[in-house]
């Protein structure tokens, strides 16, 4: 048949596996999987990965000169049930001395799944497939070539209108036909602003697709729930990143669309980390001028109104991993949540909108971080006391642990209301052990502190404090003495401990 007749074959423009056999100058002979031979060829590729199924799409026709083909007899049988798996139209295998022996279980599972297995001319370049599969699909290709146009287009109308971020994914998801999402594969949370995660249920496919294959997320997954499907590919970013595509109609978009749509998405996130780094940076030097008394209030409550920081507000007081802050500042600028940020010591504090508390708390529950909220305050004025609260809110959440407490909610003897109670606390119950320390330049309120942060262990405390145990039982007996208050008494003490948080309170808000 002549190059010419190959190509009438189909009025749309398609090409099948017999069509590309029945062209003597590729010099192709059928091996296996004859029945197949009907199947469309939508590209030919020439791929060195082992895993091809991993890198290409349905209707792809994998040409090799045999260095991916597994050598054991076992490994060739399910090396060809994934292609046929994976939808693609079949496999050229070059007359190559590098090829492994082709057995005859391997053929037979060709044969079994209608999987076409060529063998290709060695004089013949691959290059020649694919000139007659592109000259063949120049119509289907012509839509892939319009996609990408209007991609890109989208991404410069973007990059114009700061206003349409909202819609980028909503934008790209008409263009190529698909419901689109965007996510930390880790997480399962949106990356970019207008996005949510899909159902739990996708990401529990996506971890099970990922167990199959070491290492990295391959080019592209197909996942399936129940009798739906999605194509998902790996953003270049620095962070973990994916796209989730929902075909809402026949055929899927090519990966070469999917992948531009990726490489859109990459700008996208970029934008995000930019704003957050943005937000995080103003707000944080908008709340140390607020607590260092370097704004009038005019000028303080102006600057909260033009971040949307009005009517009732909470201060709040996290302490996590950097990580973790990064993602809980992260989720409230892709959803448009004012707030500041800022840190002391160790500690994250900050100010939000008492009604975004709700996020606030989940995110404390996801993280596992401790964190303390304040009484709402309205303006400028009740900033510094309000982020006092919250570090002492914080204080009643045991250390170690995870939870967020809000400021009253904790024992009322020990939660101070000013630093003037927060002094009188530490000076009735810890003020013989602070002059003793002072005195005799001892460690007495050290150890306590170890002793009680190690569950009242002499022997855990002792490795703390690089001291002998015998050592931490003679401070303790000095403790006893001198508050008098026994370790042996709940309420003794729960005194100690709380009193220990007040000094650790005062000393932060100096």
């Amino acid at each position: 048949m002549s190059t010419d007749l190959a190509l009438d074959a189909d009025l749309t423009g398609s090409i099948s596996v017999r069509d590309l056999s029945e062209l003597s100058y590729l010099q192709v002979k059928v091996l296996a999987g004859e029945a197949g031979l009907d199947r469309s060829v939508s590209w030919a590729h020439v791929c060195d990965a082992l895993d091809p199924w991993n890198w290409l799409e349905p209707g792809d026709l994998v040409l090799t000169c045999g260095l991916i083909v597994p050598t054991d007899p076992e490994a060739q049988e399910t090396f060809i049930e994934e292609m046929a798996s994976a939808g693609l139209s079949g496999i050229v295998v070059s007359e190559d001395e590098r090829c492994p022996p082709l057995s005859d279980r391997m053929l037979k599972a060709a044969d079994r799944l209608a999987f076409p297995m060529l063998i290709g001319g060695f004089g013949v370049a691959f290059a020649q497939y694919g000139r007659v599969v592109a000259a063949a699909n120049e119509r289907g290709e012509n839509r892939s070539l319009s996609q990408i146009t209007r991609v890109h287009s989208e991404v410069m109308a973007g990059l114009l209108d700061q206003g349409a971020r909202t819609e980028v994914l909503d934008r790209l998801g008409r263009v190529i036909r698909c419901s689109l999402h965007v996510v930390d594969p880790h997480t399962w949370e949106a990356l970019i602003a207008g996005c949510e995660a899909p159902e739990r249920e996708w990401q529990a496919a996506y971890e099970a697709e990922l167990d199959k294959r070491p290492g990295k997320a391959p080019f592209v997954m197909h996942l399936i729930v129940g009798d739906r499907t999605a194509l998902t590919m790996p953003i270049p970013t620095e962070r973990p990143a994916c796209v989730i595509a929902f075909p809402e109609e026949d055929p899927p978009p090519r990966l070469t669309v999917l992948q531009q749509v990726a490489a859109a998405c990459a700008l996208e996130i970029g934008r995000v980390d930019a704003s957050v780094e943005r937000d995080r940076r103003s707000g944080a030097a908008l709340l140390n001028d607020a607590l260092d008394g370097r704004l009038e209030t005019s000028a303080l409550d102006a600057l909260l109104q033009a971040r949307n920081l009005e009517d009732g507000l909470s201060a709040f007081a996290v302490e996590g991993s950097t990580a973790a802050i990064d993602r809980l500042a992260r989720s409230w600028v892709i959803r448009d949540v004012p707030f500041l940020l800022g840190g002391l010591g160790q500690v994250s504090v900050g100010v939000i909108r008492s009604a975004d508390l709700e996020g606030l708390a989940e995110r404390t529950r996801v993280e596992r971080l401790r964190a303390g909220v304040s009484d709402s305050f309205f303006g400028s004025v009740g900033i510094s006391d309000a982020i006092r609260q919250a570090r002492w809110a914080l204080e009643t959440v045991s250390p170690g642990g995870t939870g967020l407490s809000m400021y009253g909610d904790g024992s009322p003897s020990f939660l101070p209301r000013t630093l003037a109670e927060c002094a009188a606390t530490v000076d009735r119950i810890l003020g013989p052990l602070v002059a003793w320390d002072r005195e005799h330049d001892a460690n007495l309120v050290e150890t306590l502190q170890a002793y009680l942060e190690c569950d009242r262990s002499p022997s855990q405390a002792s490795k703390v404090l690089f001291v002998h145990a015998q050592t931490v039982n003679y401070r303790l007996a000095r403790i006893q003495e001198l508050t008098g208050r026994s370790m042996h008494s709940t309420g003794d003490v729960s005194e100690l401990w709380f009193a220990l948080r007040a000094l650790s309170l005062s000393q932060a808000s100096d």
